[in-house]
């Protein structure tokens, strides 16, 4: 089973040296927040319509938990 976690690539970022710290730390963060999720999934008891669903959940999180 595959998900696709997008997060805004920091490479591309421009601006201030500061401004693209700023972007190599939330892209950071927004993965780092996904993974703690996907590793806290109780997967034993997830059927696979149930892990699809919450993969796509955790795709969809942690942008708004991530500092801007």
């Amino acid at each position: 089973m595959t998900a696709h976690w997008g997060v805004d690539d920091p490479a591309k970022a421009e601006g201030t040296e500061e401004e693209k710290r700023k972007a190599f730390r939330r892209a950071f963060s927004e993965l780092s927040a996904r993974i703690n999720l996907l590793l806290n999934l109780p997967l034993a008891k997830l059927d696979r319509l149930a892990l699809k669903k919450k993969l796509q959940e955790i795709g969809e999180s942690g942008r708004e938990v991530t500092p801007r």
